[in-house]
């Protein structure tokens, strides 16, 4: 059976990740303190050896790519956007938790959606679009092996609702710089949707023997 792995790695830290705000669209870069925690992963750890570095088009997420892969060149993949807040762009936890539609959303992100932005029903059919087409492309190209840099919420999507073993979002978040490795097959992407989740990374030189 022909397998693909993808390793979908969060991107690393911003300012605004930092100060807890919700950030989607807003294009921020990796701060001074993500991009020293980055290079402490590259230099410590092992990621994986990869045919092809496809990313959000974010410029957090190109960054992180560019540090823990570099001189690979990257393929933005369009709809792999973070889910566009709206009106809760660039505020905080404290600064909604009174607000009424957020207390909605918050009960049924999928059904309901921030004021100007998008709800959780068109951002998943915008996620699986993404990794779809970095499928389709690795199968095109012959590549057996990629990394996808992204957002931490959208990997805790992808495998909460198409990772097997199956776990609820919340077992899936993962620190900035690590993430999972999956495994896709054309047979089960193309009928079901779904794929495995292998291992987490990054890993240590030694857990690779």
């Amino acid at each position: 059976m022909i397998t693909y792995k993808l390793h979908l790695i969060r991107h690393g830290q911003t300012e605004g990740n930092q100060k807890g705000l919700f950030v989607g669209r807003t294009d921020m870069p990796v701060s001074e303190e993500g991009f020293d925690e980055l290079s402490r992963l590259r230099d410590t750890y092992e990621y994986p050896r990869v045919g092809a570095v496809y990313t959000s088009p974010l410029r957090r997420c190109r960054e992180t790519a560019h540090i823990l892969y570099p001189g690979y060149k990257t393929f933005d993949v369009p709809q792999l956007m973070e889910m566009d807040f709206g009106t809760y762009e660039g505020k905080t936890l404290n600064e909604l938790q009174n607000d009424e539609s957020f207390i909605a959303w918050s009960r049924d992100s999928m059904h309901n959606a921030p004021p100007e932005g998008e709800d959780g029903m068109e951002f998943i059919r915008r996620v699986i679009k993404g990794l779809n087409d970095v499928f389709q492309d690795m199968m095109a190209n012959d590549v057996h092996n990629a990394a996808l840099v992204i957002p931490g919420g959208m990997i805790m999507s992808m495998l909460a609702l198409m990772g097997f073993p199956r776990h609820p979002m919340g077992e899936w978040e993962c620190a900035a710089g690590a993430g999972y490795t999956i495994v896709m097959t054309p047979e089960l992407w193309t009928r079901d949707k779904v794929f495995e989740v292998l291992s987490s990374i990054p890993m240590k030189p030694e857990d690779w023997e």
